[in-house]
């Protein structure tokens, strides 16, 4: 998962929440990475391309396995 901190329409608090949850009910298989600087829509090229490393590294670990 990936979330503005400052994001005006889903409020952080809301993936905060979520990730306690996925906790408690001890879901090990996912990771949330967090933009301080950013809204709804990145508008950081920094965030974008890390995010975009992050997506690529995901099918790689996982879809591409998977396809082999």
């Amino acid at each position: 998962m990936c979330h503005g901190m400052v994001d005006q329409n889903v409020n952080f608090q809301d993936i905060v929440r979520l990730s306690q949850k996925l906790i408690e009910l001890k879901k090990d298989n996912w990771e949330l990475a967090v933009y301080p600087v950013e809204d709804h829509g990145f508008v950081q090229p920094s965030s974008w391309t890390d995010e975009y490393k992050r997506i690529f590294k995901l099918f790689e670990e996982t879809l591409k396995k998977r396809i082999q």
